[in-house]
């Protein structure tokens, strides 16, 4: 692998685990709230 390919995989893979991180830690702060209005 050449360099720019390993630079574009780690841009990759910190956007993808890093999205997830900030998903989690969102919903770990604001927890969904059920809605049985229906």
């Amino acid at each position: 692998m050449n360099s720019s390919a390993l630079i574009m995989m780690i841009v990759a893979i910190t956007l993808l685990w890093g999205g997830l991180a900030l998903s989690i830690i969102h919903l770990m702060r604001h927890p969904e709230q059920k809605d049985d209005s229906v």
